[in-house]
């Protein structure tokens, strides 16, 4: 009995293994194996030019670690030029790869190629990330490597190293894949799963990210400030319906003004070499300049964004005189989301178009091709072949409020890449750790946006089976249940009451449902056999603690105080510090609900 109960562990860690699928495997032919290494020795060299790039050292290094750490045999790394003996895996732009590959295809900044000839392996990429894109594909999808969070790395073990890769090429259709969670904004997080976030601060020697320096969307105070200009000069801002100058935007029609923002751009893009695109925008809540320049075009275009694109493209054609590759984005947001009649986007502009009151701001859990921006996505990517996307996926009153979405976030990926969208941004819990299922959401948008072609179920079962090791059967029937919820209430779920902001007892929130996880949950910590397993799956509870704590002692009852403690315990050992978008809140939402407790004990 006694060796039964012992071997128990290990079964149920070879059951969560077995039951483990590499959702990320490439489709086509494997190649021919190929030895890496056996019986504790190094059978192939990783092949570097012979002067290679910071991305190219990168990339091998970053192959020779995790191959080491796979079968504990470090690969020696060479230089071209210097005698390499057996078998090679070439990086980057070697002698060889051109001798032998002589690969045609243009990849971009950050597509990849693999192939095998003549027993070698060829890993290759773009001008930026591309040849550590390769490695990290080779890795992810032909090895099953995993790198889910920054803590949480899951790696096949070999004594016998071998690979038999799928040759491809591949180039991600977005430009832009940013999950905009916290726990996605970790450089080496990024770096390794082919995100590019402007907040994820990748080196430049790396590959550097999606770069847009100290520009980023709402900028026209940082570019004309209105303590520097206002005073003397109110005509460069916005006129209001009173007739008065209001600095709270510019007016960008007055050719002044775009003089001066078109100079302050230039300025930026001089000071930071790395920059690669800059937002002309205005400031945040919107209002419009009715000056009778700015009022005739509004009218005649029948949309606000004509006035802002007299500028943008102003701008856009001065900076492309001298950087052009940079790119000039403006948003599609409140007063000026419409697509003018006849004025278009220069063709180094790009439009970032925001669903927000058109779509998930009101109606979270409804795809957007069935919204109003649906029609608008539609509208402008037929005017300009460059939108990025704004979405929101995340109630922003309630961070770790259960949102049965997911589904609907990723359908809404899928639709925009079909309409021009080059970039895709999923606003979310973007202040602190701890937003419900931030990990595994960032992880699976991620991937998606990489590749839309993904299957999201067996993503979802990748990452569960992966991260959480023999808790993940209940960890999985949670997600399950969170997603049936959704389709149960789909009828309550179409406009909530809120929005996007829902309130806390909403009816898919129901007892039953809270019943049923604590339960999963229950399951999963009886599971977790060891300290680390133990904290994720508490992580991925907060969700139902902070509904419970949310709906107050009457709803909770007696065991309030114990729940508020367990809530502190692992929000803290998280690293939780926003539940909702403000000012950091975690201590006075804590008080709050401990106030809560005691009015109702007096």
């Amino acid at each position: 009995m006694r060796l039964l109960l012992a071997l128990v562990p290990a079964l149920l860690a070879c059951a969560a293994d077995a039951q483990w699928q590499n959702a990320l495997a490439p489709s086509g032919k494997p190649g021919a194996p190929m030895t890496l290494a056996s019986r504790g020795r190094a059978r192939c060299s990783i092949l570097l030019p012979a002067s290679p790039t910071t991305q190219e050292r990168k990339a091998a290094a970053d192959l020779q670690q995790w191959l080491g750490e796979i079968s504990r045999v470090a690969l020696p790394i060479a230089g071209e030029g210097r005698p390499v003996r057996g078998k090679v895996i070439s990086i980057g732009a070697t002698a060889l790869l051109a001798a032998q590959v002589a690969p045609k295809e243009d990849l971009a900044d950050e597509g990849y190629g693999i192939a095998q000839r003549r027993g070698n392996l060829f890993l290759w990429g773009g001008r930026t990330r591309g040849v550590i894109n390769a490695v990290y594909a080779l890795l992810e999808e032909d090895l099953g490597c995993r790198w889910y969070t920054r803590e949480s790395t899951r790696l096949p073990r070999m004594a016998e190293l071998k690979v038999a890769p799928v040759a491809r090429t591949y180039v991600p259709r977005l430009r832009l894949r940013d999950p905009f969670t916290f726990v996605s904004f970790d450089a080496d997080w990024s770096l390794k799963n082919r995100t590019n976030a402007p907040s994820a601060p990748v080196p430049e020697e790396w590959g550097g990210r999606l770069d847009y320096g100290q520009l980023f969307v709402h900028t026209f105070h940082q570019l004309m400030p209105p303590d520097r200009y206002f005073a003397e000069h109110p005509e460069y801002y916005m006129q209001d319906a009173d007739g008065k100058r209001n600095a709270c935007q510019l007016c960008t029609t007055n050719p002044e003004t775009i003089r001066l923002v078109t100079e302050a751009v230039l300025k930026a893009f001089r000071e930071n070499p790395a920059m690669e695109l800059a937002s002309v925008f205005k400031m945040d809540g919107g209002g419009i300049c009715r000056c009778p320049r700015c009022t005739e075009l509004r009218t005649a275009e029948g949309a606000d964004m004509a006035c802002q694109l007299v500028m943008v493209n102003q701008v856009a054609e001065a900076v492309e005189k001298e950087f052009p590759r940079a790119t000039i984005d403006t948003l599609a947001y409140l007063d000026t989301i419409g697509v003018p009649k006849t004025m278009r986007p220069r063709k180094n502009v790009a439009i970032r178009l925001c669903n927000d009151a058109v779509g998930s701001w009101v109606h979270p859990f409804t795809p957007a091709e069935k919204c109003d921006i649906g029609k608008l996505t539609r509208d402008w990517g037929a005017a300009c072949g460059r939108i990025y996307i704004w979405d929101y996926n995340v109630n922003f009153s309630h961070y770790m409020a259960p949102m049965p979405n997911l589904d609907v976030t990723v359908d809404n990926i899928r639709f925009f890449v079909k309409h021009n969208a080059e970039g895709i941004m999923t606003q979310a819990g973007y202040q602190s750790p701890g937003a419900e299922r931030d990990e595994m959401r960032s992880w699976v948008i991620g991937k998606i946006m990489w590749d839309p072609s993904r299957d999201l179920r067996k993503l979802v079962l990748d990452f569960d089976y992966g991260h959480y090791g023999k808790a993940a059967e209940p960890i999985a029937a949670y997600d399950a249940l969170l997603r049936q919820a959704g389709i149960d209430h789909a009828a309550e779920l179409e406009s909530p009451s809120g929005g996007i902001r829902y309130r806390m007892d909403h009816p898919f929130l129901s007892e039953a449902f809270l019943k049923r996880a604590d339960e999963l949950f229950a399951q999963a910590e009886k599971l977790a056999d060891d300290a680390v397993t133990l904290h994720r799956v508490e992580r991925a509870k907060l969700p139902i603690l902070y509904v419970k704590l949310s709906r107050g002692p009457a709803f909770v009852g007696d065991a309030y105080p114990d729940l508020l403690t367990r809530f502190e315990r692992i929000a803290r050992a998280a690293g939780v510090t926003h539940t909702w978008e403000t000012a950091p809140n975690l201590d006075s939402q804590i008080a709050a609900w401990r106030k809560a407790w005691d009015e109702r004990a007096k």
